[in-house]
């Protein structure tokens, strides 16, 4: 009778160790797969700094999500990558807003306002503490996709064949830009061509264009601009400060554990923390190498910067009569603005 007793809890004691026994992460829950395609060029910071964020998203969910980083039209035209995160073609996307301010032209003001905001952390404030995200969420949301988080970083310089000095040395030039920055420089008297980043170094190269826009100093550097334009333009009058944007198909975040939607919102903004600083530090750096390889750097004059701004504040306005959600943008913009003494 005792060994029966005792059989009896032998087994009942290897129960309880089995069930208290840690399953493993693949046995306990399946590995989640992700594919996102990126803006910038392999091989430039910004490229960098995605691939810091998947490695830490992996981290930081201890290998539950796997995001997989495709360079820039490996999956699609850059162009084309809001439709295809949209039809589900991949998961996420790294994007610049400006590609597609005719299909939402409320995001011509939240990837870059020509002659707006002047400082990184005026733009930040106005995403995460005086409505931007929320009214980004909204409006994504009708698209099918879910508006993750914005990454942040300063001015983009002009990048040019040629010395400009005053808004007439642009007129009749063939131009890279996109977002509001286009039509901006449109009513400045350049032509205008949309292309993707990573198409503007061969684009001067071959004379295509005889001046763009690309992104910060750094990136430029590391893509070897020094090589088809030997002229920098500043300040960045077109880009004073910049936004980037994570973004994911609706589906598949609606599909995610609420713990992984946390993390990935978290190593969202540390990727644009990260990014923003680097872009300051080695954006300083970069100056001085592109100086070292013989390019002339050129200081536009205040009284030009000015005129152009009237011209951009024209475009502001054009933009925000498209729709009544760019208006809500631009208006929650402006009231911002004059808070910080940028609007009368």
């Amino acid at each position: 009778m005792r060994e029966k007793r005792v059989s009896r809890w032998v087994v009942v004691l290897g129960m309880v160790l089995i069930l208290c026994i840690p399953i493993s992460a693949s046995a306990a829950q399946k590995v989640i797969k992700w594919r996102m395609q990126v803006l910038w060029d392999a091989g430039t910071l910004p490229f960098e700094i995605e691939k810091k964020f998947v490695e830490r998203v992996k981290q930081l969910t201890g290998g539950r999500l796997e995001i997989k980083l495709f360079p820039p039209g490996s999956l699609v035209p850059t162009n084309q990558m809001l439709d295809a995160i949209q039809a589900g073609m991949f998961e996420m996307m790294k994007q610049y807003e400006g590609y597609y301010i005719g299909k939402m032209p409320e995001v011509a003001f939240t990837s870059a306002l020509p002659c707006g905001f002047t400082d990184t952390w005026q733009f930040e404030t106005w995403f995460w503490q005086l409505g931007g995200v929320q009214m980004l969420r909204e409006a994504y949301a009708k698209q099918g996709v879910y508006y993750l988080a914005p990454t942040i970083y300063g001015q983009e310089p002009i990048h040019s064949k040629f010395p400009i000095h005053s808004i007439e040395d642009m007129k009749g030039k063939k131009g890279r830009f996109v977002g509001l920055a286009g039509p901006v420089m449109k009513k400045l008297g350049a032509a205008v061509t949309p292309m993707p980043t990573a198409e503007v170094y061969s684009a001067l190269e071959k004379g295509v264009i005889d001046f763009a826009d690309r992104g910060g100093l750094a990136a430029n550097y590391d893509a070897g601009l020094y090589e088809v334009a030997k002229y920098i333009i500043l300040p960045g009058f077109h880009q004073p400060t910049t936004a980037t944007i994570y973004a994911v198909n609706m589906a598949a975040w609606k599909k995610l554990p609420p713990d992984i939607q946390a993390i990935l919102e978290c190593a969202a903004r540390e990727a644009s923390a990260e990014l923003f600083q680097l872009h300051l530090v080695r954006g300083m750096e970069a100056l001085e190498k592109f100086k070292e390889k013989g390019c002339e750097v050129i200081y536009l004059p205040d009284e030009e910067v000015k005129k152009i701004r009237k011209i951009a504040m024209e475009v502001w306005e054009e933009y925000a009569n498209k729709s009544e959600t760019a208006r809500k943008v631009l208006d929650s913009q402006k009231a911002w603005m004059k808070k910080l003494g940028l609007l009368d």
